[in-house]
């Protein structure tokens, strides 16, 4: 059966580059995580053009942690063929789930319903897909250390004009329910809200039109307002992703807080990022 993930895969997200040493870097920062060892690495490019000297140091470096790639996505002429050269896959991960229209007839939603049972297979597959978690004695500390972005409460610095306009943005998609925990190597895109009832780990992916929601950890990569909308937001029982995105804005997780896995306990505060000045800022959805 055709399979919408990379069975051991892990997602590097390197759009944004500009230069080889940016992508050095961040991929010397992303690999030296204990979840991305021994994987194969689906390398996102963006429009970055490089040489075949370049893509031979990038994957020099992937090997040397112990991983390797599987392919990359790039929309650059050069580096693709590069990539050809090296005998490099040129692939794209991205798995388009059809949204409903709630306005559209009965027996055309009924049709999407369909075609969305069978996106959402290929994307999981079959089977258990439980995830392990380390043990006591080796699950890395809680870093105490800040993030690079403020938590502020959330109360504190609502605009009611600003909630409007992402009222106006987001209300109008529909919302894509899934329960289940996006393991290492899946990646999922929808036209409109996403909602996900578990955990989404270091190396997976979600790409919305509107709002992410993660009634779970998310650690992997999160980009709501994927068509410019930056009124977007995503939220998470607990926000430790390597990378957010919200429209064009983006951030990531900064170098002093590499935790792949959180501390599981029975009382979260829920965490909401947004766009403010141009900005992703993370607010405390409650506070006690």
């Amino acid at each position: 059966m055709e399979k919408g993930y990379v069975e051991n895969g892990f997602i590097v997200d390197l759009a944004n580059a500009q230069k080889t040493s940016e992508i050095i870097y961040e991929l010397s920062r992303i690999l030296d995580m204990p979840e991305a060892k021994n994987k194969k690495v689906c390398l996102k490019l963006g429009n970055i053009d490089l040489n075949i000297t370049e893509l031979i140091s990038i994957r020099a470096l992937i090997e040397t942690m112990d991983s390797e790639i599987e392919f990359i996505q790039t929309s650059s002429n050069i580096t693709e063929e590069s990539a050809k050269d090296l005998d490099i896959k040129i692939s794209k991960i991205e798995n388009v789930v059809p949204a409903l229209d709630i306005n559209a007839k009965k027996e055309e939603n009924e049709t999407v319903n369909a075609e969305l049972e069978s996106a959402l297979d290929k994307i999981f597959g079959e089977g258990d897909f439980e995830e392990r978690y380390p043990e006591e004695d080796d699950e890395p500390k809680k870093s105490e250390a800040s993030k690079e972005v403020e938590v502020v409460r959330i109360e504190e610095s609502f605009d009611k004009e600003e909630i409007k306009k992402y009222n106006k943005e987001t209300e109008k998609f529909p919302t894509l329910y899934i329960h289940r925990t996006l393991r290492s190597g899946q990646s999922i895109s929808s036209e409109g809200n996403i909602v996900i009832i578990g955990d989404v780990n270091p190396g997976a992916e979600i790409i919305a039109k509107g709002d992410i929601t993660v009634w779970g950890i998310l650690g992997g990569i999160a980009h709501a307002g994927s068509d410019g909308n930056t009124y977007s937001r995503i939220r998470a029982l607990k926000l430790n992703a390597i990378q957010l995105r919200i429209g064009d804005i983006f951030a990531r997780r900064p170098d002093t807080v590499n935790t792949p896995y959180i501390q599981r306990t029975e009382y979260y505060i829920p965490e909401e990022a947004r766009v403010y000045k141009k900005h992703i800022m993370i607010y405390k959805l409650h506070e006690a």
